[in-house]
């Protein structure tokens, strides 16, 4: 029976992790890979170009910067991946299709997660390894802010899954993604320190992802210990996710009965 068991769960993490590629695929045209070019490698690397530059000829140093940028870079990522991996259901028409099938949803919008995750980690590694040729700097040791990052991305699904649900019942796909990247451009404490926010908004930055790795980021910069920003950063992850879930049941509901009535 144990055998039987092992070969069951194989299969089956073996079924996730195919329909996770595949979702991946179907979100970029790769016989022409500018799509994943542009939006993957170009644009992160541009804006962080343009934001350390902004940074440095005010005088602050450029470590900062550069480290936030290639943060939002992967946490961009997964933010657009998930959403369009769920709202572009709705543009190839099998929106319908989606919701009839048997699957758990939440499975599914997790499954389609797993890809954007590791995407993201890679975007926000390369983003931050040529930002740092470019400038000549190394703020943060390679392994040290891979880790951080990776909480960051993690932190940024539970956030995503929100966008997952939004995606299915609002038709335009960017609204979502858009304005999250917005939000977490201005509120996360990456580009904008929580301490020049103003002061009803620092409560609603520390409820967001990467808030608190950035904490964790300037901590480091300054030569202290993390001290509680990690488990925080995760807690505020594990809060998003709660949010997902109802959310994506609410709009699967929702999504539902419209397709029953022709309106999808």
């Amino acid at each position: 029976m144990a055998p039987l068991t092992e070969d069951r769960r194989g299969s089956a993490a073996g079924a996730a992790l195919h329909g996770a590629a595949l979702s991946y695929r179907a979100l970029f045209t790769w016989l022409n890979p500018l799509g994943y070019l542009s939006s993957r490698i170009v644009r992160p690397i541009g804006t962080a170009i343009a934001f350390i530059s902004l940074s440095t000829h005010y005088g602050a140093a450029a470590g900062r910067m550069l480290i936030a940028c290639s943060l939002l870079a992967g946490a961009g990522a997964v933010v657009y991946g998930m959403a369009l991996s769920i709202g572009n259901e709705r543009s190839f028409g099998t929106l319908g299709i989606w919701l009839a099938s048997p699957q758990n949803k939440l499975a599914s919008a997790c499954q389609r997660a797993l890809p954007h995750i590791v995407d993201g980690i890679v975007g926000g590694l390369c983003t931050y390894l040529v930002c740092c040729l470019l400038y000549t700097t190394l703020p943060m040791g390679v392994a040290e802010f891979s880790g951080l990052l990776a909480v960051g991305v993690l932190t940024t699904a539970g956030f995503g899954l929100s966008l997952s649900a939004l995606a299915l019942v609002v038709e335009d796909l960017f609204v979502g993604p858009n304005t999250a990247e917005l939000i977490l451009m201005i509120l996360s404490g990456t580009l904008v320190p929580q301490d020049r926010l103003p002061g009803f908004l620092v409560p609603v930055s520390q409820a967001m992802p990467l808030s608190h790795v950035m904490s964790a980021v300037e901590r480091s910069l300054a030569g202290r210990a993390y001290g509680a920003a990690l488990p925080a950063e995760l807690l505020v992850g594990a809060v998003w996710f709660a949010v997902g879930v109802l959310f994506l049941h609410l709009a699967v509901r929702r999504a539902s009965a419209r397709t029953a009535l022709g309106n999808a």
